[in-house]
């Protein structure tokens, strides 16, 4: 299991799931807003952040990550607790 320092860093992950560049990106860049980020594009980041952090995002909050800013904020929480794995439902 990776350690916090070891997570990807959010904009690649996301980036490599919508196929664009992480220059492309910014921290306001969101879904519908941004480089084929629409409904299919926000599946392919939740199973990129899944399959990136070791973790499951619930259908309950799947649309609460619709943006960079959010997506970071998960990142930040990630690597503080250390131990990613165990979120089961990345809150």
């Amino acid at each position: 299991m990776m350690g916090g320092s070891d997570l990807p860093d959010p904009f690649d992950v996301v980036a490599k799931a919508l196929g664009c560049s992480r220059e492309n990106l910014s921290v306001e860049s969101a879904m519908y807003r941004d480089h084929g980020w629409d409904s299919f594009g926000h599946v392919r980041v939740i199973q990129a952040l899944e399959k990136a952090y070791s973790i499951h995002i619930d259908d309950a909050v799947i649309e609460k990550y619709v943006s960079i800013k959010a997506i970071k904020q998960l990142y930040e929480q990630l690597s503080k607790e250390g131990d990613h794995g165990s979120n089961d439902n990345a809150r």
